[in-house]
């Protein structure tokens, strides 16, 4: 599970996304589709979710929540 990521994209922008932050639910990157995901909590109008094309992406990095629970 990503907990959060840091995207600059070509144009020179940078983009910072956190789970539990503005409402963000869960970050996912499918490279097989070439995107990454942001998925914001449902709210009753609809859920929000940004999708960020890798062909825009210079340089991406993110944190990896590890799940600890001793399998």
């Amino acid at each position: 599970m990503i907990d959060r990521i840091e995207v600059s994209m070509i144009n020179e922008s940078v983009h910072n996304f956190r789970k539990g932050e503005f409402g963000v639910e869960s970050i996912e990157i499918h490279e097989k589709r070439g995107l990454i995901e942001i998925i914001y909590v449902s709210q009753e109008t609809g859920t929000k979710t940004v999708l960020i094309p890798l062909e825009n992406v210079e340089k991406c990095e993110f944190i990896r929540k590890l799940d600890l629970k001793g399998d």
